[in-house]
This record gives C-alpha cells, structure tokens and sequence, in this order.
C-alpha cells in the first residue's frame, strides 16, 4: 500500500519545485535519490548546524522508533535529510502546525519516508510508476488551482482517497498507467461538487477504490483478450461518466453505500464490471450522459437487491441482452445511440422496482425485459405494422417513453404479455397489441394521430388487451389482422380518416378519444359484437351524420366521443336501431341532454 500522506507531500513538494522530484520517481533508466532535488533548494549547511538540529532541536528522531534511527551514525544522511528539510521549508510546503519545531519534525519524517520508499521501490518497480503518475497529475492540478493546496481542501481529501483506494498495481504500465491519471484527473474535475461525499473520507475511498479496482479488472480481462487499446480508448472517453455516476448514487443514498466490512466497495466494484462487460462490443450505443445515467440506476438496482443482481452476473446478462436487442439491426433502426442508453436505463429502473416478478428463482438466464423490448421493436417494424411506418412519428423521446411504458406493463404482466421465453417475439401478445395499433393507423397515420397519439393508443390498447387476451388476441399467427382487436381499431381508425368531415370535428385530440370511449365498450360487449360485425363502423358513421346534419347545433368536438360510446353501447344491448333514423336522432338527443 502506498501511503497517501507521503503522496500528497510529494505532490506539494513537487508544486513548489517544479517538475525535479517527479522526474526522479518517474525515471525508468537513472536511480538519483529523491531527496537531492529538495536539497538543491538550500545551500550548503554546516555539518555542526545539520547535528544540533537531530541531536538538541529533535533528539526524538534519532531515537529507536524515531524516523531517521536508522541512520544514526550516517551523517552525510543526517546532512541530507536537515538540507532537503530546509528546502522543503524555504518553499512553504504547508504544515500542519504552526510550531517550528513541530513543523520540522514533520517534515523530517516525511522525507524519511520518501527516502525509504524509494530504497524500497527501485526504477520501473509498479509502486513507484503509480506513486509517479498521482504525484504527476496532483502537480498538474495544483500548479493551475494553487488555492487547492489547503490543508482541508477537496482536492488532498480527494488525492488521498484515491491512493487509499488503490489496492493493486495494474495500473503500472503502458496504457493502464495513463487510464490511472484520466481517472484521478476526472476525479479532481468533477467530485468537488459534492461535499457531502468529499467530508466522508471512509465513503470517499470506497467510491474510488471501487471504480479503480472496476477498471484495473476490466483491463486485466482486456489484456488477456488483446483488446488493450480499445479499452484504453473507451476509458479515456467514459471515465468521468463511471465516477460521475458512482457518485451520484453515493450522494443520493448514503445509507445503501456504508462501507461496514470492505462490503460497499465490493458491491460497487462487482456491479461496474458486470455494467462494462454487458456493454462490451456495443460501447458505441451509449454517450458519457447515458453512460453516467445507467451507472447510477445499476448501482441503485443491485444496492437494493443485492443477493439477486450480484448473483451469477444476473446483472450483466440483463445489460448483455438488452443491448443485443437495442443493436440489432433488424429492427429498422428503431434504437439508434441517442436513444439506446435511455432505454437501457428504463430497463435498469424497472428492474430494480419488480424484481419479483422479473427474476425467478434458479432461472436467471429469462431476461424478460429484453424479451419486451424486441416484441416491440418487432412490431412496429413494416412485417407487422404494415407501411405506415409509425415509427417514423415517433421522436427520439418518444421512443425512450413507449419503452417506459412497454416495459413497465411487462413487469406488471410478464406471463400475458410475453408467454413463454422460447416463444417468437413479433408472435407474443405485447408485440400484436403494439402491431395492430400500428396497423390499424394505415399507411397514413399522420392524418389521424401523431407520436404523442401512438403512445396513448398504444398504452390504452395493452390495458384494455390485458383485461381480454384470450378475445382481443390470436398469437397463433404472426398477422396483427388476426386479432379482433386490431379489426375494431381498424373500423374505428378507417371510418374516421374516410369520412367527410365539412366541420373539421375529427382532431387528433378527438380521434384519441373516440378509441379511448370505443374499445373498452366492444371487449366487454364482444359476443353481441359477433353478430353484428360492421356495427362500430356504422355507429361512428351514423354519428358523424348527425353532427353535419341534423344535429350539427348539438354536437361538438367536446361530445363527440362521448355520444359514439354511448349509442353504440345501446346498439350492442339491441335497444337502439341505427337503420331507424328518427330513434337514432332521439336517442342521440337523449344523450347529450344527459351528457
């Protein structure tokens, strides 16, 4: 372990000398004692000076257990250590006391330290190529934010955490090397805006440690795949986001990341490994936002479901599935990288809110949720939806939303909605509901609805389908003109985009409407339906007559829907004839006199 205090004393020293301690820590070919810069600060000192000083001023440091017993009888140690000492001093390196002697003490034993470090750790050792490269970047920082150098700032508590936190030395070499400063320097950047997380120094250290250690087994693997440089890349870019993220779950809920037994930081460790490795080869999908958002919401998900999510990488292979779907390209491009990360967010978020009835037990291997996700992408693609290309109303947004809502039903409905996991996905109940929506709006929906409208349409038509699978649904056929309820939005959809609308009564707003009276009336009127198959058709023509006719003073745009729901309710029941012009003109005016 290297000791964060002699780091960060390393680093003020190097800040107030410029580059000349770091260039001996780094150095791979020459082996120059790292206290000869700090003396080169001072000028000569008499040897009698240097042995007063260890002798009267500060006999405890010569004394067994003192910082320099070990060179007692070395005066040309001795020497060295009071003139690096005095150096340090004339530069202001900051002490901790104000006490003269005390400071120097101070001092003494941490050059005593560095000097012992550097016995320890010779030229290309690991230690000392980590131990240079923090003490490189914390003099890069330092140098351009001099304020920061205070004994209570959170760039030294955030310096110290970091090295407290490494407990390997993967980091040594080559690419891994530079990846250890982009995180320390991302760490600098970005953690100083939570203070809360900077104050709790044990919280801090796991956080850092946690995310290190991620990233160090990360490239471990990466290394032994030969896909070094790739990796190299995507931490470069992706850094910043997996220490963002991490934070922003730690500050948002202290009590799921105590560090009690070393059990946060292998929790928070465990679950970025199984993050980066579910998006191994699809890194492409997701921007640093994104990235920073799923980081967060799996933290949040595997904190409050621990045994579930740690278990068997359940985790990454729900991550795995999820963009395996959101890459595939048969979907016509649905998922594109703006909207891939968001949904894999959704996906993270409902999971962690219906774990039980996400995940079985003993059968991790049933992502259910990457199931939904096909079904729909299936089934707004043209095989299903016909060539209205629906999606194509859809914003980028509005994507991200019906996902939201496709995968929140799924939760609530896992069995209905998907059957069983060997089951084709365009040809489960989710994708025909979704399917004969799209369908039903023809080849062109903009007349009737826009993507706002394709979304309530679409959550209307899962939650009245639920309440009736086995009648509203045939999944024995890919064709969504198998289902009935396909066929009733198709009266409804195709009598209103044809009709002759002199009023321009037949809004988006009204069209949306209309379904939302009109389809939970036929699901529970299904049998009396059966006999009179053209009877939505007609009921929603007949009206539309009325109120460009006879009774065009009465209806509006606001009573519309609510007359078609109930003269076609009175239909279904046999107490209305629509071929019977004056009943239906009284029944009509009954309704809205109620209304």
């Amino acid at each position: 372990m290297i000791d964060p205090n002699l780091v960060l004393f390393a680093v003020e020293a190097g800040v107030r000398i410029g580059r000349k301690l770091n260039e001996v820590l780094v150095d791979e070919t020459a082996q120059r004692p790292l206290l000869m810069p700090l003396g080169d600060l001072f000028g000569s000192v008499t040897e009698a000076e240097a042995m007063r000083f260890f002798s009267v001023d500060q006999p405890e440091l010569i004394k067994p257990g003192g910082a320099c017993h070990a060179f007692k009888t070395d005066r040309p140690k001795l020497i060295q250590f009071y003139r690096a000492m005095r150096g340090v001093e004339a530069q202001g390196v900051a002490p901790s006391t104000t006490d003269l002697n005390a400071r120097r003490k101070e001092i003494v034993g941490q050059l005593s330290a560095l000097d012992q470090f550097d016995l320890e750790f010779k030229a290309k050792h690991p230690a000392r190529r980590i131990f240079g490269t923090v003490v490189e970047i914390g003099i890069d920082y330092f140098a351009i934010h001099p304020e920061a150098l205070g004994r209570d700032s959170a760039a030294r508590k955030i310096i110290h955490a970091f090295v407290a936190g490494l407990q390997d030395t993967d980091f040594a070499e080559g690419p891994g090397r530079q990846i250890l400063g982009d995180l320390l320097g991302s760490a600098l950047r970005t953690l100083g805006e939570h203070a809360a997380l900077i104050d709790d120094d044990q919280r801090l250290t796991v956080m850092l440690g946690a995310v290190t250690g991620a990233v160090a087994e990360d490239l471990r693997l990466a290394i032994r795949e030969e896909d070094e440089v790739a990796r190299h890349q995507l931490f470069r870019r992706i850094g910043t986001s997996l220490l963002r993220g991490t934070a922003e779950a730690f500050v948002g809920d202290i009590a799921l990341f105590m560090p009690e037994n070393g059990a946060a930081r292998q929790l928070v460790q465990d679950t970025l490994g199984q993050l980066l490795q579910g998006i191994k080869g699809q890194e492409d999908l997701f921007t640093n936002e994104t990235v920073e958002l799923i980081v967060k919401s799996a933290l949040r998900a595997t904190a409050e479901n621990t045994i579930l999510l740690t278990d068997k990488k359940a985790l990454q292979e729900l991550i795995q599935r999820t963009t395996t779907v959101l890459a595939d390209r048969q979907w016509d491009k649905l998922f594109s990288a703006a909207t891939a990360g968001a949904v894999l967010y959704e996906v993270l978020e409902v999971t962690r809110e219906n774990l039980e009835t996400l995940f079985k037990p003993g059968r991790p291997e049933e992502q259910l949720l990457a199931q939904a996700l096909a079904a729909m992408a299936g089934s707004l693609s043209a095989k299903l939806a016909g060539g209205g290309r629906i999606q194509d109303l859809l914003s980028r947004k509005q994507v991200v939303e019906l996902a939201r809502v496709v995968l929140r039903e799924t939760a609530h409905n896992p069995e209905l909605l998907l059957g069983s996991m060997d089951a084709d996905p365009k040809q489960t109940v989710l994708a025909q509901v979704i399917a004969s929506v799209a369908k039903a709006l023809g080849d062109e929906p903009t007349l009737l609805t826009n993507g706002e409208g394709v979304l309530h349409l679409t959550q209307l038509a899962l939650q009245v389908t639920l309440r009736n699978v086995d009648q509203l649904i045939d999944v024995d056929t890919l064709s969504p003109a198998s289902n009935l309820l396909y066929r009733v939005l198709h009266q409804i959809l195709a009598t209103l985009s044809a009709a002759d609308d002199p009023r321009r009564l037949i809004t988006r707003t009204v069209v949306r409407e209309i379904v939302e009276r009109v389809l939970p009336v036929v699901s529970a009127n299904l049998e009396a339906l059966e006999a009179k198959p053209k009877l939505v058709t007609e009921t929603i023509a007949s009206v539309l007559d009325l109120a460009g006719e006879t009774l065009a003073g009465r209806i509006d745009g606001a009573n519309l829907a609510g007359l078609i729901e109930r003269l076609l309710t009175l239909a279904l029941w046999d107490d209305l004839d629509l071929d019977d012009a004056q009943k239906l003109e009284d029944a009509a005016l009954l309704v809205l006199r109620a209304a």
